[in-house]
């Protein structure tokens, strides 16, 4: 029986940024198996419920009283698909009707895959250790020459895309859509066919950038991205979604991603991505830019060049990489500015015409080593509806021109400028990884 008020649990956690405390409160109560069940279900990439958005609900005087783990076993019928559409709906709206205003905002962090109080994954798995799945992505490597003097060519090179990291993942006939960190993606059935297509009768999973292309041209990251976080809130309209486009560089089957390892190599799997867009000619769905190279310098030439023409950099691909779920070394990113991701720590409210708006924000690295005061890149309306938002413990991406050290030996960034509001993303970039 749960005897822990969970909403004023997560409430009183939300209240402090600090991950320690966290995890010791988490502690204390590690044997509430109430507890342990709404993190797991609130933040497993692989259970979905299919309704991002809450239904309005009122508890009306006659309804009856049901208690939590009730509530929390009744959601099975949506994570596992036994009711659907209008049922779906009617049967998560019966769910909060029936329990406590309380336990139906347990309720609605489950539904929305997120626990609103700074809780993310490796902080549950360091109370549990394995109680949530990693949701897996492999990573490019930032340059560095001794890196890039291991690449065994011919290797490929490929134009770096500027939109929203996501996966397209096609299993038993239907398409889900989720971000970098597995969260929900609602495209409303915007590109299912093609991706459909594409796999024909194999489960799989396609990894590639969104971006939104509007009437043949494709959108800035900032204007685009902003659309695409709809998406990830499950605010998107139907005109924004038919705007959406996917670029993809890859090819998992299924039971290799889940288990974050493909033995296949690179080079194997684009020639299958070569023959499926071959044969099928999808319409909203494209194969990225990919050039052959015999050395490093034409490498080289190929960043130059697409610089010139106003692209954000490449991608040197070694043709022999497994797919697996890290960080990978045979996959190297060249890029013509500096970019980090960034965790938010503090924020500050401006001054004079930008009094009651966000001046600044206070970030720092995932280790605490880096940090920075980033007051610039915003625009008057992001100053004043991001001013709204609980910004705290976000992931933010920044742009600068160097990583500097004062005589203290602290860390910071020279010349920090704001980009967008990560909402794809929820550990921030280590020291070790900022340039």
């Amino acid at each position: 029986m749960n005897l822990l008020n969970l909403h004023k649990f997560f409430e009183s956690l939300a209240a402090n940024s600090s991950r320690n405390f966290k995890i010791e409160q988490l502690t204390k109560h590690r044997d509430n198996e109430t507890l342990r069940e709404v993190v797991r279900l609130a933040l497993d990439p692989f259970t979905q419920f299919y309704q991002r958005k809450i239904p309005s609900y009122k508890r009306g005087a006659d309804e009856n009283t049901i208690k939590l783990e009730e509530g929390v076993d009744a959601l099975f019928d949506l994570s596992n698909r036994h009711v659907t559409g209008n049922a779906a709906i009617e049967h998560l709206t019966n769910i909060l009707t029936n329990l406590t205003p309380e336990d139906a905002k347990v309720i609605e962090r489950i539904i929305q895959k997120d626990l609103k109080c700074g809780v993310q994954v490796s902080t549950a798995n360091a109370v549990w250790t394995g109680l949530v799945h990693e949701y897996p992505v492999m990573l490019c490597s930032q340059f560095e020459q001794k890196l890039v003097d291991k690449v065994q060519y011919p290797a490929l090179v490929q134009t770096k895309m500027d939109g929203m990291r996501f996966n397209a993942i096609v299993r038993g006939g239907k398409v889900e859509y989720r971000s970098r960190n597995g969260k929900e993606i609602q495209l409303l059935g915007n590109l299912d066919e093609d991706f459909l297509t594409l796999a024909g009768d194999i489960d799989c999973v396609f990894d590639g950038e969104l971006l939104v292309n509007d009437k043949g041209v494709v959108l800035d990251r900032q204007t685009g991205n902003g659309i695409l976080n709809k998406a990830n809130k499950g605010t998107i309209s139907d005109l924004e979604a038919r705007k959406v486009h996917a670029t993809v560089w890859d090819v998992i089957p299924y039971l290799y991603f889940v288990d974050g390892e493909c033995p296949t190599p690179y080079g194997t799997r684009m020639e299958s991505l070569n023959v499926l867009f071959d044969k099928h000619q999808p319409k909203k769905v494209h194969l990225v830019d990919s050039w052959e190279v015999e050395n490093y310098e034409e490498a080289k030439t190929l960043f130059e060049g697409l610089l010139a023409q106003g692209q954000e950099g490449i991608i040197l691909k070694d043709k022999r990489g497994i797919w697996e779920n890290k960080r990978a070394k045979h996959q190297i990113k060249f890029k013509g500015e500096l970019e980090c991701d960034l965790k938010i720590v503090g924020v500050e409210e401006g001054t004079g015409k930008y009094a009651g708006m966000l001046g600044a924000v206070l970030c720092e690295s995932s280790d605490g080593v880096v940090q920075v005061r980033v007051g610039s890149g915003f625009n008057d309306d992001q100053r004043k509806n991001l001013w709204k938002e609980n910004l705290v413990d976000k992931i933010v991406a920044v742009k600068y021109n160097m990583r500097i050290k004062n005589k203290l030996g602290e860390e910071s960034l020279f010349l920090p400028i704001f980009i967008e509001v990560r909402d794809d993303k929820d550990v921030a970039d280590a020291s070790n990884q900022i340039s």
